[in-house]
């Protein structure tokens, strides 16, 4: 019986130990899960406020986009197919000196197309002094006939360095629009704000029932304090009636001695009295439980047998 009773003790101070730890693995993952959805969402951020501003730099002919002395532009037609087709992101450097270009090499310049003023990129096809300045004239590898349109050394932006990536330059075309907008910038942003504020009230809401619970702690404490006032007084009041019954039982009358004895040395007499009580009931109930026991013995009952046999 006290086997089975001590490992259930084992087994229930077992379990707060794993309870702990289950907590423990529970808090390691959220806090991961959020790392994770944080990073995400901030290179998401960045990555879609990077694009947007290079795609309405570009678009909205006020400048162009530099980044590190890179420039980037998005191709939109086949005009120097094969050298790079719709859809490319190409990337330049900036023209220190036009003196520097040559016939063959690509350049990113403003022209006027379909009477709109926008960046093109085509391959230098001739070059023409003109003093204090340089003429460009211009022509897509993928065009039949040079450009329509000069172009003079004060609308040349960059050269380019060679460099391209296959297809990013459609992620700049749809960041063009309200719904590339809408999606790459406005609900990131949205997501991020709406998870942290979640978060803020998740935590301010734990905290509360912390805060209440500690207040609960305190309160149950203070009553189980007042509890436990209570019940010693009970047992001081029960113990005095129990004197008492004392000195009515002996006449009223005590020795000079035992009058002189103080209140605390009567009760642990009286306590010594009642645990001696209790020691000679349990000593007679071993005895008796031994006395069984010896009785019911393999020994006995043959001892028994035999005398029966004899008789």
């Amino acid at each position: 019986m006290s086997k089975k009773i001590d490992d259930e003790a084992k087994k229930e101070m077992a379990s707060p130990e794993l309870n702990d730890g289950e907590v423990k693995e529970k808090k390691s993952g959220k806090k991961i899960a959020n790392t994770i959805i944080n990073v995400i969402l901030v290179i998401a951020i960045i990555i879609a406020a990077f694009c947007t501003y290079i795609s309405f730099v570009s678009s909205s002919g006020n400048g162009v986009p530099s980044i590190f002395g890179l420039e980037m532009f998005s191709i939109k037609t086949e005009s120097m197919y094969p050298t790079f087709a719709s859809g490319d992101l190409i990337f330049d450097t900036r023209v220190k000196d036009m003196r520097d270009l040559k016939v063959s090499d690509v350049i990113t310049y403003w022209t006027v197309i379909d009477g709109e003023r926008v960046l093109n990129t085509h391959r230098i096809f001739q070059i023409y002094d003109g003093g204090n300045y340089l003429i460009f004239q211009t022509k897509g590898d993928n065009n039949p006939a040079e450009d329509a349109l000069t172009v003079h050394e004060s609308e040349v932006v960059g050269k380019w360095t060679g460099k391209k990536l296959g297809g990013v330059g459609k992620v700049f075309e749809f960041l063009q629009t309200s719904t590339g907008f809408l999606i790459v910038v406005v609900i990131p942003v949205a997501i991020f704000f709406i998870f942290h504020l979640v978060q803020f009230f998740r935590v301010l809401f734990e905290y509360q029932n912390v805060k209440n619970r500690l207040v609960y702690e305190q309160e149950r404490g203070k009553s189980e304090d007042e509890l436990e006032e209570s019940e010693r007084e009970k047992i001081e009041a029960e113990i005095r009636e129990k004197l008492k019954a004392e000195f009515k039982e002996s006449g009223g009358a005590e020795p000079e001695e035992k009058k002189a004895k103080t209140e605390e040395e009567i009760r642990a007499e009286l306590e010594a009295k009642i645990r001696a009580e209790f020691e000679a009931k349990a000593k007679a109930e071993a005895e008796a439980e031994a006395g069984k026991a010896e009785a019911e013995t393999p020994e006995n009952k043959d001892d028994a047998g035999s005398d029966d046999q004899n008789a």
